[in-house]
């Protein structure tokens, strides 16, 4: 359970926070803050408490530079393209997004993109490149670092695309295509009523598990032991 002790809650919305498990708690809040940013100007208190202690990503620190950073991205929401350097914060910056407004932006997480990825080539992409890739954003994640999905992608793909470039959504244009497919497809998995972010969470929770265990199960046969073997 995440830490509501701050002064961006009153007495009544620390107690709605603290009743129920992680996934209630977590919905909660998504409207909770969302309300609020309707009604704060100063948004930075917020947009940082979000990032670095309900994210816990430490990193991404209340500097200047930062606050210009979070500024830009939602000029660029309105837009629907961001920039290079946007994207290159956009785990920080989706967080942000998706308690703006819960119900148009998700968060672009790495473990969620690996998901999802491995799915469009392991469903959509079996025979031939008929959906483009999300590109992977940074991540932490040991399955992440030790089985680099950019790396299963592009040898999936090698005979036919030797441009990488070609395999993968436009950063300019990555998330908001992720926000439109997570959108649609929510209401196919959750019914009409579903939330964004229901979907969001489970290609989460999916990428330690299943797509773990179905990636563990891919083997490439070294041609020096292809000759061995004869």
């Amino acid at each position: 359970m995440f830490n509501f002790d701050t002064d961006l809650f009153n007495i009544k919305e620390k107690e709605q926070l603290t009743i129920g498990n992680s996934y209630e708690s977590n919905s909660k809040l998504k409207w909770i803050l969302a309300d609020k940013y309707k009604t704060i100007t100063d948004t930075n208190t917020l947009d940082f408490w979000i990032v670095n202690n309900w994210g816990r990503i430490r990193g991404f620190k209340p500097i200047e530079r930062n606050i210009n950073k979070v500024a830009k991205f939602k000029k660029e929401l309105e837009e629907r393209r961001l920039t290079t350097n946007s994207f290159t914060t956009i785990s920080s910056l989706s967080k942000i997004a998706s308690f703006i407004n819960p119900d148009k932006f998700v968060i672009y997480d790495s473990k969620v993109i690996y998901t999802l990825n491995w799915l469009i080539l392991t469903c959509e992409n079996q025979n031939g490149l008929t959906q483009k890739y999300f590109p992977m954003p940074s991540g932490r994640n040991s399955i992440i670092v030790n089985f680099d999905m950019n790396t299963i992608v592009n040898l999936s793909h090698i005979n036919k695309h030797s441009n990488k470039t070609g395999l993968y959504i436009p950063k300019q244009k990555a998330y908001f295509a992720f926000c439109d497919f997570v959108k649609t497809t929510v209401k196919r998995v959750y019914g009409k009523n579903a939330h964004p972010y229901q979907l969001e969470m489970l290609l989460f929770l999916l990428a330690d598990k299943e797509i773990f265990e179905e990636i563990k199960k891919i083997k490439i046969t070294p041609k020096w032991n292809q000759k061995t073997n004869k």
